[in-house]
């Protein structure tokens, strides 16, 4: 395969893959999503209408009523006056029925103007609307409430249902039941304006899978979905869900089925699976057209790339050939153009003159280069050996630390030493400047260090008198050291400590109630060691309790710079302490 195939193919496919696995993936996650949005459409619409059955039971000022006759306070003027008011607001109950056992007359309440719109098709209001007592008992069984009993008045066109509640007989004086007719009408038209705005389909179906609203009572139990919500009504178990299934016409539909309260019935909502996931769809099918277009552009772009660039290549190549077999005495055509193809011209004519001095002088740079890094791995491994790699267990305090120096060998410093039986040391140093003469200073510099922890005690006077040594050591060399050293004790928590100039530490106290990494107070009495003798380095002490952190560092952290010139600073590193404190 030619080179201008390849960067063919290649371009190509580096345009295609992000775009492919970035649209693939993003495809998918806006599908998932758009689908339960669907969904969650769907589901809503189901429990509204259930709701909204519930709504027209009327069953809470019917629950009024009932407490107001069983009211033995109230006379019977006070209870019917109710009983008219109800039927005045509330528009729903059309007809208020009061049935006392032994009396062959209920008190019936009915609504005037529903009882009007029946006398306009010649029925009797009172007839239509009344429930004989043999009726009630049969509905109402050992039931305190019941609700149900859907009948069509046709000449009307009006959809009713019964609720009978049972009168405590113990606050009533007498055994009787209260029955209002519940007018359905403004259900059904709520269900048929949903039925328009959402674009759905709406049923509602009894026990037995016929249809309500249906004069005919259709039986509706042969379809997958009804037959789940029979199945749910059977078991008493009102969950709602979402479901897609495939009508025996072969349309796929989308599904969510509800249940009211009060009533015995389901609430079935269809919707077209294409009407439901119509996003969706336009979605993918927007998805592959920018594909296509995206590829016709990408073979395009490539083509015109890969002409402009293999061409002249191709001489390079061709007398590349010539170079590597060994004929230096020949000349690159091409040096006279002025874009990126004649410098490389250029510089091919130029390599081909260096090319024996390069050849005689790299074995040297080689052996040169060689040696100076072998040296220089020889110095690291023996600054690292300075460092402690292990640390002294304890079951009161944990100890860590590590160094990585920006170049091969650094001046920086840490060590970790038991004094004595519940007595730790713990240094930290930086030296001037970086590289070899950085790391002979500080190996100098913990030499001196270790002597004299062994005689002194005192932080204060540790650093006071490495100070002086220090100085008296150096002959010129102009360089000096940070450091900062504290004594820990774990019988009683103190920790007392001496600064020579450097950062002071970070400390995360459980005593203080916020939990955040907060800086030692700075030390006035401090000097950076091997600049001046005859300073007296102060001492400062605080206490540590169970659960308390304290994190040493060098400048090296605060002062390393990024892209931007910006030094990363001591508000980055508490900000980065406070943020993985949970991981210490």
């Amino acid at each position: 395969m030619s080179l201008r195939t390849k960067l063919l193919v290649l371009s190509i496919i580096l345009a295609l893959i992000p775009v492919v696995i970035v649209g693939t993936r993003m495809i998918r996650i806006t599908k998932d999503e758009l689908k339960s949005s669907a969904n969650e459409q769907i589901s809503a619409v189901a429990a509204r209408v259930a709701q909204n059955i519930d709504d027209s039971a009327q069953l809470m000022p019917l629950l009024l009523i009932q407490k107001t006759l069983e009211n033995k306070n109230l006379g019977y003027k006070e209870k019917l006056a109710l009983l008219t008011e109800v039927i005045k607001n509330v528009t729903d109950v059309v007809a208020i029925q009061v049935s006392v056992e032994g009396y062959s007359s209920p008190m019936l309440v009915t609504q005037i103007e529903f009882s009007n719109y029946l006398k306009t098709f010649s029925l009797d209001p009172k007839e239509t609307l009344s429930l004989a007592s043999d009726h009630i008992a049969e509905m109402l069984k050992k039931d305190d409430i019941f609700a149900g009993d859907l009948i069509y008045v046709s000449k009307a066109d009006v959809w009713l249902i019964t609720v009978i509640l049972r009168l405590d007989e113990s606050k009533f004086g007498y055994p009787g039941t209260l029955s209002a007719r519940i007018n359905l009408n403004s259900l059904k038209q709520s269900i048929e304006n949903d039925q328009h705005t959402h674009k759905v389909f709406i049923t509602l179906i009894d026990h037995e899978g016929r249809k309500i609203f249906d004069p005919k009572r259709a039986d509706l139990s042969r379809r997958k979905l009804v037959r789940t919500t029979m199945g749910l009504l059977a078991s008493n178990t009102h969950t709602s869900g979402v479901e897609p299934y495939v009508r025996p016409s072969g349309e796929k539909m989308l599904g969510a089925y509800s249940f009211p309260d009060s009533l015995v019935w389901g609430v079935n909502v269809e919707k077209n699976n294409a009407d439901a996931y119509m996003a969706v769809n336009k979605m993918v099918k927007d998805w592959y057209f920018s594909i296509l277009v995206g590829f016709s552009l990408a073979v395009i772009g490539a083509i015109i790339v890969s002409v402009s660039l293999t061409r002249p290549l191709l001489r390079l190549t061709h007398a590349s050939r010539k170079i590597s077999g060994g004929d230096l005495s020949l000349r690159i055509e091409g040096r006279e153009r002025k874009d990126e193809i004649g410098q490389l011209s250029a510089a091919f004519d130029k390599m081909v003159g260096d090319l024996r001095q390069y050849m005689s002088d790299l074995e040297e740079t080689t052996k040169a280069k060689e040696r100076v890094e072998s040296e220089l791995n020889l110095a690291r491994d023996i600054q690292q050996s300075f460092l402690p790699k292990t640390f002294p267990e304890s079951e009161t305090i944990d100890i860590w630390g590590k160094c990585d120096p920006a170049r091969e060998v650094g001046g920086d410093y840490f060590d970790f030493f038991q004094l004595s039986d519940n007595r730790y040391g713990m240094v930290i140093g930086d030296v001037s400047g970086k590289g070899v003469a950085a790391a002979l200073f500080m190996a100098v510099s913990r030499t001196l260090f270790r002597i004299l922890i062994a005689q002194e005690h005192s932080p204060g006077q540790v650093l006071t008198e490495f100070n002086d040594r220090l100085v008296a050591l150096d002959q010129g060399a102009n360089m000096f050291i940070t450091l900062f050293y504290g004594i820990f004790d774990t019988e009683n928590g103190h920790l007392i400590y001496s600064t020579a100039g450097h950062n002071m530490p970070y400390i995360k106290s459980s005593e203080n109630g916020e939990g955040t990494f907060q800086m030692l107070p700075p030390i006035e009495q401090t000097m950076v060691a091997g600049i001046m003798d005859g300073m007296t380095m102060d001492v400062a002490e605080t206490c540590l309790h169970s659960g308390d952190t304290i994190v040493l560092y060098t400048d090296g952290m605060t002062e390393a710079i990024d892209e931007k010139e910006e030094e990363f600073g001591e508000e980055r590193l508490e900000e980065l302490l406070n943020r993985y404190s949970g991981l210490s």
